[in-house]
């Protein structure tokens, strides 16, 4: 029998931007709406839109925006204890934003009534009532759509179970179409959500008022949980199987303290694992593409590990497993096309002929594991590990050494010199800092002298003396920096004379980035190892057609 249709609600631009490392500017919030309406939820929250904040400049310039398939959806809090619902600035300011959704949150747990609002349960149940009533009906802008999210609700119904369906029941009352189930400090365990749940449902189906009210009014049970034990998608999935269908969460589970239920892992499950039915307009090859711009727009580095979207959700080391994959066995529980992923191979110590052969026809290299360029490239592969160089999943890295070794890098850069000098002193107001880099560098058998002075930074002005001996020497320039990381040096590899790896990220003229790698004691050369290498890179693919 087919599953009823999951409605899919996303708030990462609301909750997921209470993440401390996450500071979403208007046009970011903007940018995030288009690519969460493309790809297909029901459901957007845009925020909280306070008076004088960036939320409420969000939802001003988004009322300009026609959206394809999903609701925008405005977030706001039952009205203060002992005050006036039409008097209340936060309401005022949610009907002024102009959505037809709106999603409102209220207390359940008795404990938060008594300590945090100072008031009794009467007064509790009053602001629930009083506020969705406004909401439906006010001269402002009734609202079409409630979503009420009854906070803590698994804590409150531990509490006092009486009293949790009691807010409940009188949010339905009041006009709510949807009870999103919070499940708001991420300490309960699956198989208590999943209980909680059903006698949510049982409690709804049996109510004579409920049943009443809801007539020609049908009330949506959903789920809103969070990652605290680690179970945030766990939870979703058995509130799911218990009965709810409207399901909240953030890409990339990003949230306060640990964050939300992950919609990428609830997404992928719910497609390729269930027979559950997603909203017809979700594009789920598009997932991997999805998470990996949340993450730029957000400034933050992908977590590799990641379920389904992760760079090593389908990533292969050991001889054995690359062996396999390279056979046709499966070793990877789904297609990792279907949620736009791929297979990757890993370069490590671990590596065999089967992953350096997998590396090279990844680049177009028909290779057998008897040919010669294979096991000069392992024993670089073996050598580059066993000094604590990281070559893992770095495809440009792994290209590179593919290319050295099938004898396709013809250009020759040596530098005989490079003097960096960085000045910085201040005396008394008077600030003075400035750089200068004296170069001396072959380039395909011709000797370039360069002075730079004035660029801000040692690695900075280092790379601007390099990239004009590139240019005089007719090399690719074509790029800019984009990206600067310094990886932590290993346990065994600490000191002021540690080797570093520098993972430098750089973004071509046709938008295309390449990352490359520096392994030094000092750290601008290992900045000028990374140059040099997309240098090399970019020439050695002059002219060459890439394998797609």
């Amino acid at each position: 029998m087919e599953q009823q249709e999951i409605k899919l609600y996303d708030t990462t631009l609301r909750d997921g931007s209470q993440s401390s490392d996450i500071n979403f500017t208007l046009g970011e919030k903007l940018d995030l709406l288009g690519e969460f309406d493309d790809f297909g939820f029901d459901y957007i929250e845009g925020g909280w839109p306070r008076p004088n904040s960036v939320d409420e400049a969000f939802y001003r310039e988004a009322s300009k925006i026609v959206l394809k398939n999903s609701k925008l959806t405005a977030f706001g809090s039952t009205k203060k204890i002992r005050g006036k619902v039409e008097d209340d600035v936060v309401l005022r300011s949610l009907l002024e934003s102009g959505v037809q959704t709106a999603t409102i949150f209220g207390k359940t747990w008795l404990h938060h009534v008594s300590n945090q609002l100072k008031a009794t349960p009467e007064e509790n149940l009053e602001a629930i009532d009083v506020t969705l009533r406004y909401l439906r009906d006010n001269p402002i802008n009734p609202i079409k759509e409630i979503i009420y999210d009854p906070e803590h609700f698994f804590d409150g119904y531990k509490d006092d179970p009486e009293y949790a369906l009691q807010t409940v029941k009188q949010a339905i009352l009041a006009g709510a179409d949807v009870i999103a189930l919070c499940e708001t400090n991420g300490g309960c365990l699956h198989y208590e959500v999943g209980d909680i749940v059903r006698k949510v449902r049982e409690f709804l189906e049996t109510d004579e008022e409920i049943a009443k009210a809801t007539r020609d009014r049908p009330v949506t049970l959903g789920i809103h949980a969070h990652n605290d034990s680690g179970l945030g998608v766990a939870n979703t999935i058995e509130a799911i199987r218990a009965g709810c269908t409207h399901v909240q969460g953030t890409i990339n589970g990003f949230g306060e303290r640990v964050g939300n239920a992950n919609l990428n892992t609830i997404i992928a499950v719910l497609a390729l694992k269930t027979s559950y039915q997603l909203p017809k307009a979700i594009r789920l090859e598009r997932l991997t593409a999805l998470s990996e711009k949340v993450y730029r727009v957000a400034g933050l580095k992908p977590r590799v590990g990641q379920p389904f979207c992760g760079e090593k959700a389908f990533a292969h080391d050991g001889g054995v497993h690359v062996d396999a994959v390279l056979k046709g066995a499966s070793y990877q529980h789904i297609d990792p096309s279907a949620v736009g992923n791929r297979t990757r191979i890993v370069l490590s110590t671990n590596s065999g002929k089967a992953s350096a052969m997998a590396v090279a026809r990844s680049f177009g290299y028909q290779a057998d594991k008897n040919d010669p360029r294979l096991q000069s490239m392992l024993e670089e592969i073996h050598q580059k590990c066993a000094e604590g160089f990281n070559l893992g999943l770095l495809d440009n890295e792994h290209e590179l050494l593919t290319l050295k070794h099938f004898g396709e890098v013809k250009t020759d850069i040596e530098v005989h010199r490079c003097d960096v000098t960085s000045h910085y002193a201040k005396y008394k107001e008077n600030l003075e800092h400035d750089n200068s880099c004296i170069l001396k560098v072959r380039l395909d058998g011709k000797e370039h002298k360069v002075f730079e002075d004035d660029e801000n930074g040692p690695v900075a002005i280092s790379f601007k003396a390099m990239k004009e001996a590139f240019r005089k020497a007719g090399l690719p320039t074509n790029f800019r920096l984009v990206n600067y990381q310094v990886g932590l040096p290993k346990k065994w590899n600490v000191g002021a004379e540690a080797k570093i790896q520098v993972y430098i990220t750089y973004a071509t003229d046709d938008g295309e980035l390449l990352t490359t790698c520096g392994f030094h004691e000092d750290i601008i050369v290992a900045s000028r190892e990374s140059l040099i290498k997309v240098v090399l890179l970019l020439a050695s693919r002059r002219g060459k057609s890439r394998p797609e």
